[in-house]
């Protein structure tokens, strides 16, 4: 990966040829350095395998987020996935103790620790678990109605449904902010369900169910913009170029730029069509959208372009199997899981 030599060849002749030279020496031998130390961090990942994430966060500090971006991350092959390799938590109406679910949602990774964070909206809180899907904490503050999560820059953002706020907590959940008012003007919400964060675009996107739009905010919670006339703003997520939101109405799927200028409508919903009642949305690295779908008891994964992939589920107790899904995530080994009202289990990996 050494590309002086054909620089310099170029250079010949020319003026400062010397202090030309000298910088492409630098260049090199930095990165001989970088190759250096990206090769330490693959091998210290591959002889520790998963464990590392926790056993050497602290050492590694700011080069363990580097392996992030060192892990492509492979297609997952929807088709061949039918039967969970593992299912956690427990469900109950009655028992509020650690691991237990009322009614499981939204899921969010933390991308250094892969610790999960899953909303419960019957107990009204958020539990955290680790990556060998044991129970860690719980977070302190008593929430009204928890909806959406996402993780960004060690924060964790959590929209509340009955509360009609967006809160922002610390990565073991203590209160940092809130933006709060049930109404319908800047920074006022009604119903707000999913949230997704864009570093790059400064801006937290939430979509409000029963206010039908998208409520874009600064990153400082400062109000920003709205997309209006969205019927059942159900989830939004966010690539680089795009706005992804779920929806009520039929097509279910809207996609805008960041001028929030209409893109298209696609994914037909209803009995007999693609969904029937969509309830969350994922989007994979790949560019597939990920929809799980409250009506039919299953997940659907289509691609970019709305041709469907493939189905996973159908209603039962079984693995395997859902009663009304809702959260859907993929984490850094790249397994799906998926949070369902099933009484036997409520977090299904696939």
């Amino acid at each position: 990966m050494v590309a002086s030599k054909e620089l310099l060849s170029t250079l010949k002749g020319n003026t400062g040829k010397d202090v030309l030279d000298q910088s492409v020496a630098l260049m090199d031998e930095r990165i001989k350095e970088l190759e250096s130390k990206l090769k330490t961090v693959r091998l210290t990942y591959t002889n520790v395998g998963l464990e590392w994430d926790e056993l050497l966060e602290k050492k590694l500090g700011e080069t363990g987020r580097l392996r992030l971006n060192l892990r492509k991350s492979k297609t997952l092959d929807y088709k061949n996935m039918s039967q969970p390799v593992e299912v956690f938590g427990r469900h109950s109406l009655k028992d509020e103790s650690s691991g237990v679910f009322a009614y499981p949602g939204s899921m969010a990774i933390d991308p250094v620790t892969n610790y999960i964070y899953i909303c419960d909206e019957g107990w009204n809180r958020v539990q955290v678990f680790n990556s060998s899907y044991d129970y860690v904490f719980l977070f302190d503050h008593k929430m009204r109605g928890p909806r959406g999560i996402c993780i960004a820059q060690d924060k964790v953002y959590v929209t509340q449904y009955r509360s009609c706020c967006m809160n922002v907590y610390s990565m073991r959940g203590k209160l940092l902010h809130s933006v709060s008012g049930k109404g319908k003007n800047e920074s006022e919400f009604d119903g707000p369900f999913g949230v997704d964060i864009s570093i790059d675009k400064n801006s937290v996107y939430i979509a409000e169910l029963r206010n039908n739009r998208v409520q874009c905010l600064n990153l400082d919670l400062s109000f920003n913009s709205f997309i209006s006339n969205i019927f059942g703003a159900k989830d939004v997520k966010l690539t680089s170029t795009e706005v992804v939101v779920l929806c009520s109405s039929d097509p279910c799927l809207i996609i805008y730029n960041y001028a929030h200028e209409l893109i298209r409508h696609m994914i037909t919903k209803g009995v007999g069509k693609l969904v029937i009642n969509p309830s969350h949305l994922f989007l994979d690295e790949s560019g597939n959208i990920l929809i799980t779908d409250y009506g039919a008891h299953c997940l659907c994964m289509f691609s970019h372009e709305g041709e469907l992939i493939h189905k996973i589920g159908k209603g039962g107790q079984e693995r395997g199997e859902f009663i009304q899904p809702r959260g859907v995530c993929i984490n850094q080994e790249g397994r799906l899981l998926v949070s369902s009202d099933n009484t036997n289990h409520t977090i299904q990996i696939f």
